[in-house]
């Protein structure tokens, strides 16, 4: 595929990105056991590239990648379990991370996850030009590609598994607020109008859970439909970050349980996500 006829980013192309990926790395994975005595340890890669084939497909939208961000820096919330063993998760617009400090600066664009043995293990996609280059992915005409083997990651393997953590805990915050139906809406992909694909895609292209971020919760459990009795008006849109409670349930109410009570975002749909830091003061 020339550089013309390049995959676009958007969730339609989803399912074509993961399958030309997966050839990449067949034939990669091919060359390296030719050349290698290790062979037994590609067994594991092998097993990986053979589970991306059949991953779930997840969009996230910039709104939703916010707020799950958000959800994971503050790291109080119900560590759900993944959803499927298997998994490619895309952030519309990416997430810039700057590590610098340990050598590493770029822009994920989302993430291929695998359960194993009760672990889940994340391994960022990035867009970086400099990377794709790296790995022939430009070339080949894909928009995004594993960082893996790239060069790109930093060599200290402590900043690794420090960057990967903070991977798996914004993945596992996608997927507490996915499970929220207040708070989340999640829908099948549609083929692009703009970026079109042979009508035998379409199967494929519905496969793509895209996440989207409900619009205007101003209280918790309320829809846009109660705007009206919101009387202030806010010049943007923000977080309210999620909290647990002691939960009353049962008879009269009488027993407790605790509660997660998810993040939500407050402020007109029309106007923008800002995230803001807090700041908390303690005066004697």
């Amino acid at each position: 595929m020339s550089k013309r006829s390049r995959l676009r980013l958007i969730p339609s192309h989803l399912p074509l990105i993961r399958d030309k990926i997966v050839e990449r790395q067949r034939k990669r994975l091919k060359r390296q056991h030719d050349a290698t005595q290790y062979r037994e340890a590609l067994a594991t890669a092998w097993d990986e590239a053979d589970q991306m084939a059949t991953a779930q497909l997840w969009w996230i939208s910039r709104d939703m990648a916010k707020l799950a961000a958000d959800t994971a820096a503050v790291g109080d919330y119900p560590k759900n379990r993944p959803p499927a063993a298997s998994g490619v998760m895309i952030i519309d617009g990416g997430l810039p991370v700057d590590a610098s400090p340990v050598g590493f600066k770029a822009n994920i664009n989302g993430f291929f996850w695998v359960v194993s043995g009760g672990e889940t293990t994340v391994y960022p996609m990035t867009d970086d030009p400099e990377t794709l280059e790296k790995t022939g992915a430009a070339d080949a005409g894909l928009p995004v590609d594993l960082m893996i083997g790239s060069g790109a990651l930093a060599d200290a393997a402590d900043a690794n598994a420090a960057l990967l953590h903070a991977w798996v805990d914004f993945a596992q915050a996608v997927w507490a607020l996915s499970e929220e139906a207040r708070i989340c809406q999640a829908k099948p992909g549609e083929p692009s109008a703009v970026h079109p694909l042979p009508s035998r895609f379409d199967p494929e292209i519905r496969k793509v859970k895209m996440l989207v971020l409900r619009e205007n919760l101003h209280r918790p459990g309320e829809s846009a439909d109660d705007d009206g009795r919101v009387r202030r008006e806010y010049s943007h849109r923000f977080i309210v970050r999620g909290f647990w409670r002691d939960q009353a349930y049962g008879p009269n109410h009488s027993l407790r349980r605790r509660q997660w009570i998810p993040p939500f975002v407050k402020g007109p749909a029309d106007k923008p996500l800002i995230c803001k830091e807090t700041v908390r003061i303690w005066r004697r």
